[in-house]
């Protein structure tokens, strides 16, 4: 009954644990410009709760007072339900603040996105943290006869169902503030079973056996793990938290920062902690460290011969190098735990581990690397930190058991080695294209291997037949390995640099990774995988509307035949919510107006200043205004002071590569769009063009909730959908031959502030 209660409670907190990280990543989401950093900031601040809750648990529960023990988290946990009662009183809501926090444009995001995390959720994080490894040393000391480790795994599992039920089930049956009702109710139930658990615990103290325990766990110092074991520890989790953020990154930038996309990366993690410490049959080293190495050589092949593919291959590859990489990591851990005496100290490794893994991801990377490069780092410190982990076994496991995978390493590593190296080598010898059979990259490698399979086989067979027993494998190949690793390593350091020489401009922020690429005859920017415009260097040229806003385009036949009066003079204000590279404004006649709303400072840069990289802006013969901040929380400000911006056309398009900001695209946004627009004749256009979610359902639901009329130009990659009021608009002279009528492939769909589902908007192999 007893572990039936302690596994419950270690359930339900784990569980409520990611609930909430969701819950608020998606209310801060938002507020913050919908980039990915916001989550990785935001898993950095649980990182740093989670640190902070395990030093609590390796603390409280080596206290040689039980009685102490028990009343001090008692009193935390009693303290946490006073905390969410008095935010209910002030916001309304436990876990949603009010208006009066809300960033402002000067703030640093990442500031401000831990200062709200502070202030919402620190204390019951922290008390759900320091929930498992706490209750797992009360388990060991209070006479449990179970590893308590296997409690651990259930904590992870809890997580696991903590975070599929949350995009599958919570999230498009809640709104976020019931999602923050239902989750302080459970949290409330979570806290009474602890304030039991924390007395009874207390209660049952026995004033010699504590010190007794106490003397004999400080006796045992030969058991006590070394200083390298705690590094590796340390490293190990390090490396599959930095892993995790960094393919964070890849996933959300070129489809949406939304909680799926969260959930993916996170679940693969998740799951492999519960296989590794469920149970040593799941994680096995002659299958993971071999596969391990094909991982390295696919992702490096791919990024050094920039065959990006397609993007979908990419995620996938992205998926399974994350889940090889955290099996390895978390396997070594798990086989490298201390006894269940220890496993506080075990707990607190693992947890500084991952706050240093999030800091390096949020807080250094985007100062230190142009572009997402945490990953490659993440992928190939794992291979060194495996061979750590070799050279650091235990000396009744050394021997031909750990060889095993060494060899395998081996083989493994001759594949990718020769496959991507000797293609290269047509840089350092003559004639090398013309050799038979070994230039040709998928010939080689299994070729090599055949060969050493051979050699290997040739030599067990004298051994046999001379009757001469096998010794431990000659050293020279963890050295191989290690000298591989070291070859990517210098490879990946040689890319980084040469790739920064193929641009004019590379930039990496809060906001993402860009860069301006310089071609023959055109200066492109890039954000991610997706083109967002180009300028011609031909100067006769380099003031025609390009890519999605050229000329042909919705958005350009609007601009270009949107009455001007009677006298065809008139004068119009135009709003563009996402600058890219300023091409709208080339639209512009004298006297208009072109306002841009941009978050980014880096890419206002690139079409200001001295010496612009793209001359749109500088060119129009328009005025130009720029907004920095948030587009929809600059228009609601502008609205709150009376300064509505009477626009007759705004053209919303702030994508970050194909990645949807979905707080543009809500019922509250299109309200706070069409307090701004000039009477019943202005102009909604959304740029909807995306390869893998069909957004039409989504603007035709706004569409129908706000009494507008909708049309959709579709020129070649580049697609519009166009809403107004007054229907002739969408039938001007030049738009009629081209507009249609919206052609659903699904219902229309209304989003929310508070709900949002993208299976709704999907798009379907083929569609």
């Amino acid at each position: 009954m007893k572990l039936l209660q302690y596994a419950v409670t270690i359930a339900l907190s784990a569980f409520l644990l990611f609930q909430v990280q969701l819950i608020l990543g998606k209310f801060l989401l938002p507020l913050f410009g919908g980039t990915p950093a916001v989550w990785n900031t935001c898993l950095l601040c649980f990182q740093i709760l989670l640190l902070l809750g395990y030093s609590y648990g390796h603390v409280l529960g080596n206290a040689r007072s039980w009685r102490v023990q028990g009343r001090v988290h008692a009193a935390l946990l009693l303290s946490s339900l006073v905390l969410l009662g008095v935010l209910w009183v002030k916001w309304g809501s436990p876990l949603t603040p009010g208006r009066e926090w809300r960033p402002q444009p000067n703030d640093n995001p990442i500031v401000k996105i831990l200062e709200l995390l502070g202030v919402t959720v620190a204390l019951p994080f922290f008390l759900l943290s320091t929930t498992g490894p706490l209750l797992q040393r009360w388990l060991t000391v209070g006479g449990g006869k179970r590893s308590p480790y296997r409690l651990y795994a259930l904590s992870n599992a809890g997580s696991l169902l903590g975070l599929l039920s949350y995009p599958f089930l919570i999230e498009w049956s809640l709104t976020l503030k019931h999602q923050a009702w239902v989750w302080s109710c459970s949290y409330v139930a979570f806290a009474v079973m602890g304030v039991a658990i924390a007395w009874r615990h207390g209660s049952s103290e026995s004033g010699r056996d504590v010190p007794r325990l106490k003397d004999e766990e400080n006796s045992q110092e030969t058991g006590a793990p070394g200083r390298l074991r705690y590094l590796l520890w340390m490293g190990l989790s390090t490396c599959s938290t930095t892993m995790l953020l960094a393919s964070t990154n890849l996933l959300c930038q070129d489809i949406a920062v939304i909680p799926l996309l969260w959930v993916v990366p996170l679940s693969l993690y998740l799951l492999s902690f519960i296989l590794t410490f469920d149970s040593n049959r799941w994680y096995r080293r002659k299958i993971f460290w071999p596969l391990y190495f094909l991982v390295l050589g696919a992702v490096m092949k791919t990024t050094f011969n920039e065959s990006h593919g397609e993007t979908i291959f990419l995620i996938a590859l992205y998926c399974v190098t994350l889940f090889t990489v955290c099996m390895v990591c978390h396997g070594e851990l798990a086989r490298s735990k201390p006894e269940p005496r220890r496993l506080t100290g075990f707990y607190l490794m693992v947890a500084l581990g991952g706050a240093l893994g999030g800091a390096f991801v949020v807080l250094v990377a985007p100062h230190v690397f142009l572009g997402f490069w945490e990953f490659h780092v993440g992928l190939i410190g794992c291979g060194f930190l495996l061979l750590a982990a070799y050279a650091l076994r235990k000396p009744a496991t050394a021997g031909k058991p750990d060889q095993e995978p060494v060899n395998g390493i081996c083989t493994v590593a001759l594949i990718v080695l020769t496959t991507f190296l000797i293609p290269q080598l047509g840089s350092f010898i003559p004639n090398f294209e013309t050799w038979p059979v070994v230039n040709h990259e998928y010939y080689t490698g299994p070729l090599c291997v055949l060969v050493y399979l051979i050699w290997r086989v040739a030599k067990r067979g004298k051994q046999k037949k001379a009757e001469i027993p096998q010794t431990t494998p000659l050293e020279w190949k963890p050295a191989a390995s290690l000298l591989l690793l070291g070859m990517f390593a210098i490879f990946a350091y040689s890319y980084t640099q040469l790739a920064g020489t193929h641009a004019l401009f590379r930039e990496r922020n809060f906001f993402g990774a860009k860069f301006v690429a310089d071609n023959s005859d055109t200066v492109m920017l890039v954000s991610g995988s997706t083109v967002h415009g180009f300028e011609y260097k031909d100067p006769e040229q380099r003031r025609t509307p390009t890519s999605y806003y050229r000329r042909e385009s919705g958005v350009g036949r609007v601009l270009r035949d949107y009455p001007r009066g009677e006298d065809g003079k008139g004068r119009l204000r135009v709003g563009l919510i996402g600058m890219g590279a300023g091409t709208l404004a080339a639209y512009g006649w004298p006297g208009d107006v072109y306002r841009f709303y941009e978050i980014d400072p880096a890419v206002i840069a690139l079409s200001e200043g001295a010496r612009p990289y793209f001359h749109f802006v500088q060119d129009s013969a328009a005025r130009v205004d720029t907004v920095l901040g948030d587009a929809r929380l600059s228009l609601e400000t502008e609205a709150a002071r009376g300064e509505l911006q009477e626009f007759d056309v705004l053209a919303v398009d702030a994508f970050s590569s194909d990645s949807i900001p979905v707080h543009l695209l809500t019922r509250e946004a299109a309200g706070v769009y069409l307090k701004h627009m000039r009477g019943r004749n202005g102009v909604l256009a959304f740029h909807v063009s995306n390869r893998y979610l069909d957004l039409d359902p989504v603007i035709v639901g706004l569409g129908q909730a706000s009494g507008l009329s909708a049309a959709e130009v579709r020129i070649e990659s580049s697609k519009w959908i166009l809403l107004s009021a007054n229907p002739e608009m969408l039938r001007l002279p030049d738009l009629a031959e081209i507009a249609a009528p919206v052609k659903l492939r699904k219902k229309a769909v209304l989003w929310t502030d508070d709900y949002s589902n993208l299976f709704e908007v999907v798009r379907r192999p083929g569609s």
